[in-house]
């Protein structure tokens, strides 16, 4: 990207919490804030400032599948920001007393959720749809487990997981293929090559939660077992149908539940995919004594996109799916990290033109196939409320004819 000045990095790396043990649970997570606090040749402190010196955006992030480092700075500092990631992922050591500190900022961490419905809710949300499994587990694991880690549990799991075949350096920017190259080979060379460990396969469940707080709205996730990713075209018609169901303004939900009945002012509906699996969700928040007439018309919204899509919506969502897509192009952060994902997880890079094609080729049949295989799975229901609410399940299960 000759016209920027700036140059975006990403490292992926393909480790999560999906691939935790049992006795390791938090441990993706807890390394990744780890890396950031001394290296063999950093302290914590020096980190942070060599970072600030060079005026660059730094961060890091944990997902159930992969744990990602990012960087953004001028092109001038590239070799520096790159050589610092480099170190941090490579040299971290680990000290006690680091371990320590960080297992109290990650208590916090724990505790902010705990205290914040919308992120509360999607963890008890996961819990229910996948029961006793990795991917239904917090990323930031339990303060027991947390409290047990030690050196050597870090260093066993840098070896076992960051590793040559497991790491993806992209990067977008005013910068050449064969800079980044040749900076890589020198910078990256302590890597052994040895391949992930596998991860157990999830198994869709679906239930329910209810979760008693004192808040001045109820909220709601209704969800619904969706599409791996790597079932790539109908991974594009569930983008669709989220879309047309929940994504935008003029979705049938926001016109419906917000605009002409005033039941919510945040209402909208996503879609997660895995590896192996996938969520779509409905959320929403309303008056507490709302939810039930709430739930009675996601359902009617639900039989009805399953039922009938227009022409013109269809359009409309593709038209929106297109900008979103081409005007994300020209976000050197955005265009990095879509390039390291592509063949983080498919092996290849996807061209623009053919995503788009396919997308534009999608007719009405094709959302309504994907609609009705996603609403007649088992549903998801997490509820957070300021007291004990009467949702009966299995009568929002005949509701929505899944029995």
């Amino acid at each position: 990207m000759p016209s920027v000045n700036s140059v975006a990095i990403n490292l992926i790396i393909n480790v999560g919490g999906r691939y935790e043990e049992p006795a390791e649970e938090g441990m993706s997570h807890f390394l990744e804030h780890m890396a950031f606090k001394g290296t063999i040749t950093r302290s914590a402190k020096q980190i942070s400032e060599e970072f600030d010196s060079i005026g660059g955006q730094f961060n890091a992030y944990t997902g159930h599948e992969q744990t990602v480092y990012y960087a953004k700075t001028l092109q001038e500092y590239f070799y520096r920001a790159l050589e610092i990631l480099a170190d941090i992922i490579q040299n971290s050591v680990f000290s006690e007393i680091e371990i320590q500190k960080e297992y109290q900022v990650i208590l916090q961490e724990i505790a902010h959720v705990h205290d914040n419905p919308e992120e509360l809710i999607y963890e008890k949300f996961y819990a229910s749809a996948y029961e006793n499994q990795s991917l239904g587990k917090s990323i930031l694991g339990t303060p027991e487990i947390l409290s047990k880690f030690a050196t050597r549990h870090f260093q066993n799991y840098t070896q076992k997981h960051y590793n040559a075949e497991n790491i993806y350096l992209s990067v977008a920017g005013n910068i050449s293929h064969e800079q980044v190259v040749a900076l890589a080979e020198k910078l990256f060379n302590s890597l052994q090559n040895k391949k992930n460990n596998p991860f157990k396969k999830a198994r869709y469940i679906g239930g329910h939660s209810v979760v008693t707080k004192e808040l001045e709205q109820t909220t709601v996730i209704l969800g619904f077992e969706s599409v791996p990713y790597l079932n790539i075209h109908q991974l594009y018609h569930t983008q669709l149908l989220s879309l047309i169901l929940g994504g935008s303004m003029s979705s049938r939900l926001f016109q419906q539940i917000r605009e002409n009945l005033g039941l919510a002012y945040s209402i909208g509906s996503y879609n997660n995919s895995y590896y192996d699996s996938g969520i779509f969700g409905i959320y929403a928040s309303t008056n507490h004594d709302k939810l039930l007439l709430l739930i009675t018309q996601l359902i009617t919204e639900i039989k009805k996109i399953s039922a009938n899509i227009q022409e013109l919506e269809l359009s409309r969502a593709k038209i929106q799916l297109k900008s979103n897509i081409y005007m994300a192009q020209e976000k050197s952060s955005y265009k990095s990290e879509e390039i390291g994902k592509n063949f983080a997880v498919f092996g290849k890079y996807l061209p623009l033109e053919e995503i788009i094609e396919n997308i534009m080729n999608i007719t009405t049949n094709d959302i309504l196939h994907i609609a009705n295989q996603i609403f007649v799975t088992k549903p998801t229901l997490s509820v957070i409320g300021p007291k004990p609410l009467i949702i009966d399940y299995h009568q929002l299960c005949e509701d929505l004819g899944n029995v």
